[in-house]
């Protein structure tokens, strides 16, 4: 009789797989970006090809097409309103062949970041590619990278949480987000692999995950890793570890959960009756967090954790910066994943603790459109055609029914991987902010907000803007959480400093400004743990957390009233 594998070897057998796994993809996606345009325009003319006889592949003469430049001339630059009336037939009425030939059994649900969620179609051969770029490749970097290979024997803290039943639309297919989906598929295995129990994971309403994911990461001093889909909602976990670790520790001590904790009985009922004392680790961990946090503290409490991993650039970028600052120090590395929607996945972390990533050539084919362009579409590039240091609107069309598909997406290209160019993210286009003309991105935001907590030396939360159009003259109303401000900088301060930030970040607001077509900015201060209550709301609405995007700039009347509402005090200048 075979001898049963424990727990260590369990966790190290399925990491050595997914590192076989995923150096497979490593290697067929380097290969690929020794000649990345062809690759590209292969895939392009297969998806033609296998979808001329559909409604739409009929519309624009598919049949006929045998080039790039042919596809260019025929078929127009769409966005998602020109699929409303094909989606709505798929998703209602079971139709099919309408903009893809194949089957769709699943539609990610947007964010709905902006407004209603879309039903965006995913094929199967989308999935395989979420799963070779999304879930297998990743441990590819991290399996050729990492020198020590002592994580590859611990759990890792998975964050990324879901729903425990899959909703269905009318013609059967699911709709949700994907990761969701993915991880359902896996829910049995789990537990063997992730240090958050199945309650965390697949959370019922009235459950606080915040303190489970931190209250089982914490009991396990072998974990090797962190996994989040965003930077944010790491930080978020680790500032409630940080304020939270009395009541954390002294739960591990007695294995208990605290009355204070808001969890349903029976989930509280089960959850403590499998749980044990662990004097001991509560013990180290007490002897760590009594040294104070002046000090990153996850390589104290986690001394084999090497990485971590979700999404960390663009606009999480700032986040990324204040967990290595503030949290895990210069040691534990950090693996950003590249640009994916729920249209598809864009871009690639070649390797650890970049910013870049490298365009996958056979994900979707790829169009750029230069940000100066102003919509003149003659100036559309290809792969080939891009400059390093320009900045491009990203135009896609994908294995799933969408063409010339305007993402929305603003990126900066860095450099090259073999022959193939790396980019940024930079911002989404739609989160411009233009009151009077004078476009501020949500970089130039961004840029501003951490500008002013640098300069005064505070301790920056998170931040919004609402473009004032009420006001006379119109203005910006920046919202800001502040954490601690050893600097001791007094509102008046932070205003006139973000004021100077924002100017700089984009001359022509501050010019405005100057002038009196803009007013002065206005800057509230939110009540402390606003953010944290704004995610549990978004997750009680129905939203994945995993597709919880920071709000930059508020867009909707249930924004600006949560934000208002837990406004404590304001600050602006009367002139």
């Amino acid at each position: 009789m075979e001898k049963a594998m424990s727990r260590r070897e369990v966790i190290r057998t399925s990491n050595e797989k997914k590192i076989a796994g995923g150096k497979q993809v490593v290697t067929e996606l380097t290969r690929m970006c020794e000649d990345p345009q062809r690759h590209n325009d292969e895939l392009l003319m297969r998806i033609v090809e296998q979808n001329r006889n559909t409604e739409y592949g009929r519309r624009y003469d598919f049949a006929n097409i045998r080039s790039v430049e042919e596809y260019q001339r025929k078929v127009p630059i769409t966005t998602y309103e020109d699929y409303v009336e094909y989606i709505i037939r798929m998703t209602e009425d079971g139709e099919q062949n309408l903009i893809t030939s194949a089957e769709i059994h699943h539609y990610n649900k947007s964010s709905g970041t902006m407004g209603t969620p879309k039903r965006i179609p995913m094929s199967d051969l989308a999935m395989e590619q979420y799963g070779r770029y999304m879930a297998r490749g990743p441990y590819g970097i991290l399996g050729a990278s990492l020198e020590n290979d002592d994580w590859m024997d611990g759990r890792i803290i998975r964050l990324a949480e879901s729903t425990a039943e899959e909703k269905l639309l009318p013609c059967g297919a699911s709709y949700g987000a994907v990761s969701q989906k993915m991880t359902r598929q896996y829910r049995s295995r789990l537990q063997a692999l992730y240090t958050s129990p199945d309650e965390a994971l697949f959370p019922v309403e009235g459950t606080n995950t915040r303190y489970l994911h931190a209250r089982y990461a914490l009991m396990d001093a072998d974990a090797g890793g962190f996994l989040a889909a965003f930077y944010s909602y790491l930080i978020e976990l680790l500032r409630y570890i940080e304020n939270n670790w009395e009541l954390l520790v002294n739960d591990i001590e007695h294995g208990t959960i605290d009355d204070s904790i808001e969890l349903p009985p029976n989930v509280r009922s089960k959850l403590v009756g499998e749980l044990e004392p662990m004097p001991e680790r509560a013990a180290e961990l007490r002897a760590v967090f009594a040294q104070g946090f002046d000090e990153p503290f996850v390589p104290k409490v986690w001394p084999h954790l090497r990485f971590v991993e979700g999404i960390g650039t663009g606009g999480f970028r700032q986040y990324a910066n204040m967990i290595r600052e503030r949290y895990t120090g210069q040691a534990i590395h950090m693996l950003k994943l590249g640009i994916a929607a729920s249209e598809g996945f864009f871009s690639f972390p070649y390797e650890l603790d970049r910013e870049d990533t490298v365009l996958i050539p056979d994900s979707v084919f790829y169009e750029f459109l230069p940000l100066d362009a102003n919509d003149d579409f003659s100036q559309v590039v290809t792969i080939d055609g891009l400059e390093v240091g320009r900045e491009y609107e990203l135009i896609i069309t994908n294995v799933s029914g969408f063409y010339r598909y305007r993402m929305g997406d603003a990126v900066r290209v860095v450099g090259r991987y073999h022959n193939t160019p790396t980019v940024e993210f930079m911002y989404r286009i739609n989160q411009t902010v233009s009151i009077m003309g004078e476009k501020t991105t949500e970089e130039a935001l961004r840029l501003a907000a951490e500008r002013t907590a640098e300069e005064l030396d505070f301790e920056l939360i998170d931040f919004s803007v609402w473009p004032d159009l009420k006001a006379s003259p119109v203005r910006y109303q920046y919202f800001i959480e502040v954490g601690k401000n050893p600097g001791g900088a007094t509102p008046k301060e932070m205003r006139m400093v973000l004021e100077e930030a924002l100017a700089a970040a984009n001359p022509s607001m501050g010019d405005k400004v100057k002038t009196g077509v803009c007013g002065d900015t206005r800057l509230n201060f939110l009540e402390t743990q606003t953010y944290a209550l704004y995610r549990d709301m978004m997750v009680r609405k129905g939203i994945a957390s995993s597709q919880l995007k920071p709000v930059r700039v508020i867009a909707n009347e249930l924004q600006r009233r949560f934000f208002f509402g837990l406004t404590e005090y304001s600050c602006e200048v009367m002139r």
